[in-house]
């Protein structure tokens, strides 16, 4: 008897249009259910983790699980700010700096979690952590790049911040916002803690070659399935073919924060008219340079959603029973002749 979670799978993942994959999946019992459900899930974590060596994830891995200690947190949680004020100012909703927000709370809450999962070098964990980090970061920034304009203001007097209202509606669309939402919700329904944690508990090294019983039962491996691999696979592929640096997308909340102090400055009483052309110049200098590395960025980042897109679309093709098993399960293999 097939139980609900295995059906969704097969209609997930599996081409049912074929004889002997249709006729051996009818055929299983539940043990062996459970064996091609977690070959199904070593398959498509392989595919994922094949490209991680190739993402450049920054501090993120020396922080070893607490978001706290990267070296740039505090410039993450700077701009957040900045970002969610110009956008009140703007009287338009703060969704899209909210969803990162969240995120990067989510990152906080489970501190305990991932730092666990660093300690017993768990490794499914340890690419969670990474991969949401690196979306908190890369979504930021790319926020920063599209809806965020220095403009030069009448009489000589600097650059003022403003909101591309446009621009704005597109951003929350992209890849990174979506995955970013769809890892709040996991985390919401408690998908992402019943996923992980058996595995930390379990000392799970990796996916590859496990039975289901050693990770707590089939629960923790439908979450991974259905709630978590789907999202980091979206982002990895998303950065594996960005080729962003890490440092890139702070050198614009570099910006960002500069030049809004630099505002702040110039919005005082500065004692001399010398100290505010010094200020002036300085914006216009901080503007050059966001404007090449944001121009860079989004159209880098077009790229790779687009590319990754198609790459996911290429590999999500219905598989047969042969390609997820090396020998077929006992209960299937009677039902074939």
């Amino acid at each position: 008897m097939i139980n609900s979670d295995f059906e969704l799978m097969v209609h997930e993942y599996f081409d049912i249009s074929d004889r002997k994959t249709r006729k051996s999946l009818l055929a299983l019992d539940e043990s062996d259910q459970d064996s091609i459900l977690m070959s199904l899930t070593s398959k498509l974590y392989d595919n994922i983790v094949d490209k991680i060596d190739d993402i450049d994830f920054g501090d993120l891995p020396k922080t070893k699980g607490d978001i706290t200690a990267l070296p740039n947190y505090d410039k993450i949680t700077g701009c957040i700010d900045i970002i969610e004020g110009i956008l009140k100012q703007y009287k338009e909703k703060t969704d899209p700096i909210d969803t990162i927000n969240n995120a990067l709370g989510n990152l906080k809450l489970r501190r305990d979690l991932f730092t666990r999962a660093y300690k017993f070098n768990v490794e499914l964990p340890m690419v969670v952590y990474n991969t949401i980090g690196l979306a908190i970061i890369g979504s930021l920034s790319l926020m920063i790049a599209t809806v965020i304009e220095f403009v030069k203001t009448p009489n000589n007097e600097g650059f003022s911040i403003a909101l591309d209202k446009v621009s704005l509606v597109k951003t929350k669309e992209s890849l990174l916002f979506d995955n970013l939402a769809k890892f709040n919700e996991a985390c919401k329904a408690g998908q992402i803690d019943n996923s992980l944690d058996p595995l930390i508990r379990s000392r799970v090294k990796n996916l590859t070659g496990l039975e289901v019983g050693i990770v707590a039962g089939a629960v923790a491996i439908i979450g991974i399935l259905f709630n978590i691999l789907p999202i980091i696979r979206e982002l990895v592929f998303f950065f594996y073919l960005s080729k962003t640096r890490a440092s890139e997308y702070f050198d614009l909340q570099a910006d960002l924060l500069e030049m809004n102090a630099n505002l702040l400055r110039t919005n005082t009483n500065i004692e001399t008219q010398d100290d505010r052309s010094k200020v002036i110049k300085r914006q216009l200098t901080i503007a050059g340079f966001f404007r090449d590395i944001a121009n860079k960025l989004c159209i880098t980042n077009k790229r790779a959603e687009v590319n990754a897109t198609k790459a996911i679309v290429g590999i999500n093709k219905k598989m047969k029973i042969d390609d997820v098993v090396d020998t077929m399960p006992d209960s299937a293999a009677a039902s074939l002749f």
